[in-house]
C-alpha cells in the first residue's frame, strides 16, 4: 500500500487508486491522522475531536465515528486499524507513507551532514525534497491538518539547507543547487539569515564577489528595516571574507 500525505491526498493498493472507496472528508482524515502517527496508536477520543474540530463533538459523535471507522476497515483492506479504545494503522511490508520516508529521509541527510559524508548528505536530503516540496496535507482545512502543515512547511526548510549544504561541498557539478535551494530558503523566510549566507556562499564558490555582496546587503537591509538588528557574527565573517 502506498498513502500521500504531501500534495494530493491518495491512497493505492498495488498501485490501484482506493481513496475514492473512503467515504468523505472525515475518512480521509481519520486516515491522515493514524499514517502520521508513525505506527504510534491513537486515543479514539483524540480522533474524535480532530475529525470534529473546529466543533465540538456532539452527542452523537461516538456513533457516527462508530460506522465511519467500519467503513473505513473494509475500504483500507489489506491495510488494518486495530485496537478500540486506542486506534494504530498497520499497513502490509512493504508499504510507503511519504510523509513519514522523507521524515526519516532527512534524519538520515543530517546525520550524514554532521559526520562530513557529503555525498550521503545530498542522496537523502534530495529524497526528502522530493516529498516535502509538495505542501502536506493540502486537501484539508482544519486546525490539526493546518498545525502539521507548519511542522511540515519547518521539515522543507531543514531539508533545503541541508540539500544546498551538501551541494556547496561536492563542487561545481551541483552549485546550481544550492543557488536554487537558497534562493528558495530565502522565498520562504525572508528574515532567516541561513538562505542569504548560503547563497552568498554560492555565489562565492562560482567566484562572483560582486553578486554575493548584493546578497549581503539585500539581507543587512531586510534585517534593518524589519526587525530592528544587524547581521550575525557569522555573516559578518562571510561579509568580510568576501571583501578581501
Amino acid at each position: 500500500m502506498r498513502v500521500q500525505l504531501h500534495g494530493r491526498f491518495a491512497l493505492a493498493v498495488d498501485g490501484q487508486g482506493v481513496e475514492h472507496l473512503l467515504p468523505g472528508r472525515r475518512a480521509r482524515l481519520l486516515v491522515a491522522v493514524l499514517a502520521l502517527s508513525n505506527r504510534t496508536a491513537v486515543e479514539r477520543s483524540t480522533l474524535i475531536d480532530v475529525l470534529w474540530s473546529p466543533a465540538r463533538p456532539g452527542d452523537g459523535a461516538a456513533g457516527t465515528f462508530a460506522a465511519l471507522l467500519s467503513k473505513v476497515r473494509t475500504a483500507l483492506a489489506p491495510g488494518e486499524i486495530r485496537g478500540r479504545r486506542t486506534l494504530q494503522l498497520v499497513l502490509p511490508p512493504g508499504s510507503i507513507i511519504d510523509a513519514v520516508v522523507a521524515q526519516g529521509a532527512l534524519h538520515a541527510a543530517e546525520a550524514a551532514a554532521a559526520r562530513e559524508d557529503w555525498p550521503r548528505a545530498w542522496t537523502e536530503s534530495l529524497s526528502a525534497l522530493f516529498v516535502t516540496q509538495r505542501g502536506l496535507l493540502g486537501d484539508f482545512e482544519d486546525p490539526w491538518s493546518e498545525e502539521r502543515r507548519e511542522e511540515a512547511a519547518h521539515q522543507h526548510r531543514r531539508v533545503l539547507r541541508c540539500y544546498a549544504e551538501a551541494c556547496l561541498h561536492l563542487g561545481p557539478g551541483e552549485r546550481a543547487g544550492a543557488e536554487r535551494s537558497a534562493r528558495t530558503l530565502i522565498a520562504l523566510d525572508p528574515l532567516a539569515e541561513t538562505g542569504y549566507r548560503l547563497l552568498m556562499r554560492a555565489h562565492l564558490a562560482q567566484d562572483d564577489r560582486a553578486a554575493a555582496l548584493a546578497v549581503y546587503e539585500r539581507m543587512r537591509c531586510a534585517l534593518r528595516d524589519q526587525l530592528g538588528a544587524l547581521p550575525s557574527q557569522a555573516a559578518q565573517e562571510l561579509h568580510a571574507e568576501l571583501l578581501g
